[in-house]
C-alpha cells in the first residue's frame, strides 16, 4: 500500500506545501520514498529505500519549494516485493520506440494472469514492475504493426485497454506517464485493512485549476479536492484532461483472502 502525488502543469509550481503536507505520509508509509521530474520525452527518477521523513533529499525537496511542471512523487508500504532499490517507486522502462513509461502504483494485483510472465524478464521483485512490462508490450505490438511511433490517442486506446484487462480482482490506484501524457486510473475506494486505521481511505482525488492539476491519494486540503472518476482511465496534459475512457465496471473489494496475501508478503519482507 503507497501514497501517490503528482502534478500534471502548463507552466512550473511550487509544491513547498503540499510536498510538506505529502511526506508525513511517510511516518506510515516508511520502505522507501522517490520521483519522477518530466521534461520533454527525458525524465529523471531519483529512488531511495529509506523513509522520506529521513532523506535528505526528500526534505531539500519539501523545504526549498522546487518547482515542477510535470512530476510524480511516492511514499512505497512494502507488501509484494522487497525494501530494495529496485523495488522503489517510481518505476520506468523504455518502449522499442524509445520512448520511456514511468508507473506510481497503490495498490497490489492479485490475478496475475496478464502480468505474472514478465516476472523472469524483471529486474526488481513487484508486481507493479510487471504491470508496466505488459503495458509496454502492449504499446510495442501496436507500434510495430504501425511501423511508426503511435499518436497520443493511440497510445491512450492502448492504455485504457491494459486497465480494462488488469482490472478485474487487482487493485489498480495507478498513475502512468508516456513522458508527455499522464494517465490516471483507480479502481479502489475502500482502502486496506492491513493498515488499520490509517488505511481505510486511500482512493485518487484531483484538484484542478486553470493549468494545473494535482492528483493525491489523500486530499491535502480540506476543500478544492474531488474523487477522480472510479474505474476509469484519464488522461491529462500540461493540467488539462484530453482523454477519458468509458467506466469499466471492475472496481476493487478486498476480500479475506487477499489480506490474508498481503499479511503473507509483509511477513515475508
Amino acid at each position: 500500500m503507497c501514497q501517490l502525488f503528482a502534478i500534471s502543469a502548463d507552466r512550473p509550481v511550487n509544491l513547498k506545501r503540499e510536498l510538506k503536507d505529502f511526506f508525513r505520509g511517510s511516518f506510515v508509509h516508511k520502505h522507501g520514498w522517490g520521483y519522477a521530474d518530466f521534461g520533454g520525452r527525458r525524465v529523471y527518477v531519483k529512488r531511495e529505500t529509506t523513509p522520506a521523513y529521513v532523506s535528505e533529499a526528500a526534505r531539500k525537496l519539501a523545504n526549498e519549494g522546487e518547482p515542477f511542471q510535470n512530476a510524480f512523487f511516492h511514499l512505497r508500504y512494502a507488501t509484494i516485493g522487497a525494501v530494495e532499490y529496485e523495488n522503489s517507486h517510481p518505476l520506468t522502462a523504455m518502449d522499442v520506440m524509445g520512448r520511456s513509461w514511468t508507473i506510481i502504483h497503490n495498490g497490489t494485483i492479485f490475478d496475475g494472469a496478464k502480468t505474472d510472465p514478465y516476472f523472469y524478464k524483471q529486474f526488481g521483485g513487484t508486481d507493479t514492475e510487471r504491470l508496466l512490462l505488459y503495458i509496454i508490450d502492449l504499446i510495442n505490438e501496436r507500434s510495430l504493426a504501425a511501423r511508426v511511433p503511435l499518436t497520443e490517442k493511440e497510445r491512450f486506446e492502448v492504455v485504457d485497454k491494459a486497465f480494462r484487462e488488469v482490472a478485474p480482482g487487482n487493485k489498480l490506484n495507478v498513475i502512468l506517464s508516456d513522458s508527455e501524457v499522464f494517465y490516471v486510473h483507480g479502481n479502489s475506494r475502500s482502502g486496506s485493512r492491513i493498515l488499520g486505521e490509517y488505511g481505510k481511505n486511500d482512493f485518487l482525488y484531483r484538484s484542478t485549476t486553470d493549468g494545473v492539476a494535482l492528483f493525491c491519494t489523500v486530499p491535502l486540503d480540506p476543500q478544492g479536492w474531488e474523487p477522480i472518476p472510479i474505474n476509469t482511465v484519464l488522461a491529462y496534459k500540461d493540467g488539462k484532461q484530453i482523454y477519458g475512457g468509458k467506466p469499466h465496471g471492475y472496481e476493487y473489494i478486498e476480500s479475506d483472502d487477499d489480506i490474508k496475501y498481503l499479511y503473507l508478503g509483509v511477513s515475508a519482507l
